[in-house]
């Protein structure tokens, strides 16, 4: 889906829902992320690789020898010539394809969708229109007024002067 937009995830724990289930659940000492203690929050704020490390996470799809890294690899052996010793290690999450694997701590957030009503939907309210003869205009006339709104030139001497 294209104008999926990835958002910073903001809370304590990253959503890994694709990757795997908990056996139990999180002992957090906080709920909140700010004004708690330093300890307390440090305790309950959980990364991508530390929440991977409890004994009671089980992941869904974990490669269990080279073998299935090299599988599920991008590599394609019959289209690609000459390929480099790393290449045939490249995961489809390395280069941006959306697999079961996160590598960041983020959110999908989708665009809105625009429905379409088969017409403009107009707003309520009095737009006020301006006047033509009150903007300046690229091209004005030579005879066309210079100075703000109250203040006059006087044809002897110059100066300015409000009435």
């Amino acid at each position: 889906m294209s104008g999926i937009k990835q958002v910073r995830n903001k809370k304590l724990l990253p959503n890994l829902q694709k990757e795997g289930h908990f056996n139990k659940e999180i002992v957090l000492s906080t709920k909140e992320k700010h004004g708690c203690p330093t300890g307390s929050r440090l305790f309950s704020h959980h990364t991508l690789a530390s929440i991977r490390k409890l004994s009671f996470f089980q992941s869904y799809f974990l490669p269990d020898d080279r073998l299935d890294v090299v599988l599920t690899a991008t590599y394609n052996h019959s289209t690609d010539c000459f390929a480099d010793k790393e290449d045939i290690y490249i995961q489809p999450e390395t280069i941006g394809c959306e697999t079961w694997r996160k590598l960041r701590n983020t959110i999908a957030k989708e665009p809105l969708i625009k429905i379409s009503l088969r017409h403009e939907m107009k707003r309520g309210g009095i737009q006020d229109r301006k006047s033509p003869f009150s903007v300046k205009l690229m091209n004005s006339g030579v005879h066309s007024s210079q100075t703000n709104p109250g203040y006059s030139r006087q044809p002897a001497g110059g100066a300015i002067f409000f009435y």
